[in-house]
């Protein structure tokens, strides 16, 4: 009997069954709440209430709205991804002819942030770290899209393939709430408990972005919601330039990519003792080999990667899961787990790992620097 992990099929929804119906990517056979909002995505779309663009940011992403325009989600097309041949945006596309030797990123498979995106969600869910909204991969369309127009007629409407994010309401970039909180500040105004509280979300943060190797985690992407005395919570978001098929430093000499939060004087608080003992409990070799298939089925069937890049992309995540363990028992940092060897890790086991023991399932290797470009 297969078991939920095992659940990847393309659900279109039901009573929506007409040619522009919504189809979800259902990567968990318990996805009812997700299938509800997509409910009331094509409710709105029905009645005339479509996804509008986000002026920001440098793809195609949009606002989707429920009957009563309130925001419910964002959706990111994959061909309207920052370097895809359909972004709405002017600069990458004149990036794109007069900049090309800087155009995309060395480390990453284009136009797979859609993948990244609900990738990123699949690894917060199995972390148990609840800081990424859900994310889904589905199928919808919208005149509001961009679309190319024909030689000779209008526009074709057609369905995108994308990524759909569930909209946090309340939230606010960390950048206007938090700077006096995050750099250890005597004018930080939270009470103890706060403090504690905001150090093991942040830190949770940090543990997301090494997995999963985040290269464009800035004081924008990551949300805070707080009300003094009463809510602090944490939302990390825009997650589609991570999981690189090699370590960004290996890739290129003069852009890095370094994890935004390094330099911030709370990344070198040493990990929150509860948080530590939670991930050690799950880090075992058997759940690295369950995190991994999935990551794998999901970029699989939701896109045409090529399956040894893909491979490559578990290398990389193992070896930031390898790091993230021997950082956890050594009570380090978060500043000092980022300054441990980069290592890609393979598997020594077939089939599934039958020991606890990481050097008996697992072979670390320092990444291989050769054939490093400027860009």
């Amino acid at each position: 009997m297969k078991s939920e992990r095992d659940v990847i099929v393309w659900h279109t929804l039901p009573h929506l069954e007409h040619e522009s119906a919504i189809e979800m990517l259902s990567v968990n056979a318990n996805d009812e709440d997700f299938i509800e909002l997509l409910n009331e995505t094509q409710q709105a779309i029905d009645a005339g209430i479509n996804p509008v663009l986000i002026t920001t940011g440098s793809s195609g992403s949009y606002y989707v709205r429920d009957k009563d325009g309130r925001n419910i989600g964002v959706f990111k097309p994959k061909d309207e991804e920052p370097f895809a041949e359909h972004n709405p945006k002017w600069p990458k596309y004149f990036q794109r002819f007069l900049c090309f030797c800087c155009f995309g990123r060395a480390c990453l498979i284009p136009k797979s942030g859609f993948l990244s995106e609900a990738g990123a969600s699949l690894v917060d869910q199995r972390f148990q770290l609840q800081i990424v909204p859900k994310t889904r991969i589905i199928r919808m369309s919208a005149p509001t899209f961009f679309y190319p127009k024909r030689l000779c007629g209008s526009e074709e409407i057609r369905s995108k393939i994308g990524s759909y994010q569930v909209f946090v309401h309340g939230y606010k970039p960390a950048i206007e709430v938090a700077t006096d909180w995050a750099m250890d500040s005597p004018k930080c105004s939270l009470s103890e408990d706060e403090q504690r509280r905001f150090l093991y979300l942040f830190q949770k943060m940090c543990v997301l972005d090494y997995v999963i190797r985040n290269t464009d985690r800035n004081n924008d992407n990551w949300l805070i919601k707080y009300v003094p005395g009463s809510v602090l919570e944490l939302a990390a978001i825009d997650h589609g330039l991570a999981f690189p098929v090699k370590h960004p430093e290996t890739a290129t000499r003069l852009r890095p990519f370094p994890f935004g939060w390094t330099f911030l004087p709370i990344a070198r608080k040493s990990w929150d003792e509860s948080l530590r003992k939670q991930l050690l409990e799950l880090l075992s070799p058997l759940f690295v080999h369950r995190l991994c298939s999935d990551v794998k089925k999901l970029f699989i069937c939701g896109g045409d990667n090529n399956r040894f890049l893909i491979e490559n992309q578990m290398d990389v995540m193992r070896g930031q899961i390898w790091n993230l363990r021997l950082s956890l028992l050594a009570k380090e940092s978060p500043a000092d787990m980022v300054k441990r060897d980069l290592v890609v890790v393979t598997t020594k086991y077939r089939g599934r790992p039958q020991s606890n023991e990481w050097d008996d399932c697992f072979r670390a290797n320092p990444p291989d620097y050769q054939g490093r470009g400027c860009c």
